[in-house]
């Protein structure tokens, strides 16, 4: 499989740890923002498991899924300019036919399939996603499949009420998938804060491939369901914390402990 990704952080490193991709191309290799690099991902490309066919800044890889969602093959951009990427990149310099400048054409990306959690959507596929769109408003016009998981599945009088709100509407939706706390261990804005706790524990058993098979048996194979996977990490308690973590109502404790029940 290969894997487009703007930032590629814990979702693709996920998929790469578990062994599902062959070859990928991001703008952000591979790391966990302030947590540190990611072990999985940089052992399997420095093995030469994954080849990296591809690499780009944050602005350009968003820009391919623009020109996409446009129906365009490429869009023009100053960005790259004067920098190596064009040895890693798809990206071309050209002389612009107005200006006589040159101009760097960046191709579009057409993904095969997209999965967009989002915050609330109705059964139909109309997607409100609550704070900042990031790729996803693009993403989802660009993609030639969309597969929309949600927080929360609201009847579609609730979307018509601020129809303002719906980034992706449901024409661009193949199938909609309720799941809440659906981004764990990463944040949901507005919602509920990442589990640092559980992301430090991921990055600590990566760091070898024994570790890594150990971490995914015991929260993805041999778990019966998503809801299994919720208790293992600390169930709706966990969750309750880290929703007041995000709205400003709990302070930040590491590492994280259950209350007792009395």
């Amino acid at each position: 499989m290969i894997v487009s990704g703007k930032t590629a952080v814990h979702d693709l490193d996920v998929l790469i740890a578990t062994g599902c991709v062959s070859k990928v191309e991001v703008a952000y290799s591979f790391g966990h923002e302030m947590r540190g690099l990611s072990p999985a991902s940089r052992r399997a490309v420095e093995s030469g498991q994954v080849k990296v066919v591809s690499e780009w800044s944050n602005a350009a890889l968003q820009w391919r899924y623009k020109a996409a969602a446009a129906g365009l093959p490429w869009t023009p951009a100053y960005i790259l300019l004067g920098t190596d990427t064009f040895k890693h990149s798809s990206a071309l310099v050209v002389q612009d036919p107005l200006t006589s400048r040159p101009i760097c054409l960046i191709p579009a990306c057409f993904p095969d399939v997209a999965i967009i959690h989002v915050h609330r959507c109705d059964k139909y596929g109309n997607a409100q996603i609550d704070g900042i769109l990031s790729e996803d408003f693009e993403l989802a016009r660009a993609t030639r499949r969309l597969i929309i998981t949600t927080e929360e599945v609201v009847p579609n009088q609730k979307i018509r009420e601020e129809p303002w709100r719906t980034s992706i509407p449901y024409f661009y939706v193949d199938a909609v998938v309720e799941a809440r706390f659906g981004c764990h261990p990463c944040n949901m804005p507005n919602d509920y804060y990442s589990d640092e706790e559980h992301m430090a524990e991921y990055l600590r058993a990566t760091k070898s491939i024994e570790g890594t098979k150990e971490y995914f048996d015991r929260y993805v194979y041999n778990v019966k369901g998503f809801e299994e996977y919720l208790e293992l990490i600390g169930g709706i308690a966990k969750m309750e914390y880290l929703r007041k973590l995000e709205q400003g109502k709990e302070r930040f404790t590491y590492p994280w402990s259950q209350p007792t029940v009395k």
